[in-house]
């Protein structure tokens, strides 16, 4: 009988306890509190990634630019109308490509762009600076059959926008644009204007006496976010073409990217805390973007006779 009892009490079954709905709710709270935790420092990590790649594209735009200054002896332009020049539209009619905008009481005033072409070499190019290092960045067949619908990897900050083609409206809140009908790729790196002039003009290093350390190169260009992927030509002209804001730009402010930003020839970026830059000694920095404007005036001129300031 006591043998019995010993065995009936082993297969009893164990007595388990429920998972109480509070219980449940404090697990749920606690993995919510660790996310909200983590999640920020993992977007900080992203984004300070993409911060140093897109760092690392305008060091690569420096040494394409460099290599082209040894090549020709100085850096390219930034292009510029050609009169004689016209491209075909996607109807197989000629045209020029323009920009129609409203400059003020003078009212609206049209600007007409140069086209790469490889053809032209030099000072006589007619497209800006990134169509002119195209073989320098392992992109020789866009630069050799003007494909201007091919984007470009390396001239897209990826904290901003991917690397594509738009095709831009024809008309818009800014103004009214002759694009062909085809679909352009884009640039969110802009020349220094002061050192990358417009067509014929161009730039020695030697012409640099303020010091290539202490010189401005290249930089992220200010885009209103509203505009990343408008299409618009508006200071976004395509990299294609030449003697525009969208590619060169002598501005004294650096924005972080905003709603409403005056992004009109301006210098800006998408990153927390500053801007990045390219300098012509092929270093990159950044500009806070408290930076005084007087600063960023004296890291724009080549030959102003400034003292290096303080950035």
């Amino acid at each position: 009988m006591h043998a019995r009892a010993h065995e009936l009490r082993w297969r009893r079954p164990l007595h388990r306890e429920a998972v109480t709905l509070i219980e449940i709710l404090v697990v749920i709270g606690v993995i919510g509190m660790l996310v909200a935790v983590l999640l920020p420092a993992v977007q900080a990590a992203r984004e300070a990634g993409r911060k140093t790649r897109c760092k690392n594209h305008l060091k690569q735009i420096g040494l394409a630019l460099l290599g082209h200054h040894d090549s020709f002896g100085a850096f390219p332009g930034n292009g510029g109308w050609d009169p004689s020049q016209k491209i075909l539209t996607v109807s197989g009619s000629l045209t020029y490509v323009s920009t129609t905008g409203d400059v003020g009481s003078s009212g609206p005033v049209t600007y007409y762009w140069g086209v790469g072409d490889p053809k032209q070499l030099g000072p006589e190019q007619p497209g800006s600076w990134a169509f002119s290092i195209l073989p320098r960045i392992e992109q020789p067949n866009v630069f050799e059959q003007r494909d201007w619908k091919v984007p470009v990897e390396l001239y897209a900050c990826p904290s901003r926008r991917p690397a594509l083609a738009l095709v831009s409206p024809l008309i818009d809140e800014y103004g009214s644009y002759v694009t062909g009908g085809w679909p352009w790729s884009r640039t969110d790196y802009a020349a220094n204007n002061m050192v990358v002039l417009n067509r014929p003009n161009v730039l020695r290093l030697g012409e640099i006496t303020d010091g290539t350390s202490n010189t401005l190169l290249v930089g992220e260009k200010s885009i209103d976010p509203k505009n990343y992927l408008s299409g618009t030509w508006y200071f976004d002209e395509p990299f294609f073409t030449g003697g525009s804001a969208g590619t060169a730009r002598f501005g004294t402010n650096v924005f972080h990217d905003a709603p409403g930003v005056k992004f009109h020839n301006q210098w800006g970026s998408a990153h927390d805390g500053g801007c990045n830059f390219l300098f012509a000694d092929g270093h990159a920095d950044v500009l806070s973007f408290t930076v005084d404007p007087d600063v960023v005036q004296a890291l724009l001129t080549p030959r102003g006779g400034e003292v290096a300031p303080k950035y």
